[in-house]
């Protein structure tokens, strides 16, 4: 597993953490799954800042184990991001009587809604700027899951992650678990 995003409440006053957890920790493998369509795996953490510091601080990224790994997932170099508030529209799934609205932004403007709607970057929060059609997942209680985050292949960052892709990590706040998942999007 390697190190791909770290994130702490003070920073992100728009994510509410489960209770004592101030840090949310993103890691994934980035081995070739082919049984999971070649994407790498995440896992999250929430943990308490003062517990995560005890037990000590990695200096650098780790290589991953033998085994044939996907050098577009793996994060480089390790950089710090200042988050900035941005509002999000849905794009792919707009309720069909929005159709003609959007048709008309698109002439009025000259830019497609999607380029505008919906940031497609790394992200918390917003909605997916999906590139397929939408995948929302549900909890094994069938409650459609909200959008936690988004990494996506940045030039800053060297990652491509397919054409355009990016991993949708998504949890379910109404079960007290907070069960999570994902999705990979790429064109």
């Amino acid at each position: 597993m390697v190190p791909v995003v770290q994130l702490f409440a003070r920073d992100v006053p728009e994510l509410r953490f489960p209770e004592g957890k101030d840090v949310l920790q993103v890691v994934w493998c980035p081995l070739i799954h082919p049984e999971e369509s070649y994407v790498a795996l995440p896992a999250l953490h929430w943990r308490d800042e003062a517990e995560a510091r005890a037990a000590g601080v990695l200096r650098d990224v780790p290589e991953p184990p033998g085994g044939e790994y996907e050098l577009d997932f793996m994060p480089r170099p390790a950089c710090t991001l200042t988050p900035t508030v941005v509002v999000d529209y849905p794009d792919k799934d707009l309720p069909g009587e929005l159709l003609p609205y959007v048709v008309e932004f698109e002439e009025k403007y000259g830019s497609f809604y999607n380029e505008v709607a919906c940031v497609s970057r790394n992200k918390v929060g917003g909605y997916p700027a999906w590139t397929q059609p939408p995948d929302w997942p549900s909890c094994d209680e069938g409650h459609r899951m909200e959008h936690l985050l988004s990494v996506t292949g940045e030039e800053h960052l060297d990652m491509a992650m397919g054409d355009a892709g990016g991993i949708y990590l998504f949890l379910c706040r109404q079960c007290p678990e907070l069960p999570n998942a994902y999705r990979y999007d790429c064109h």
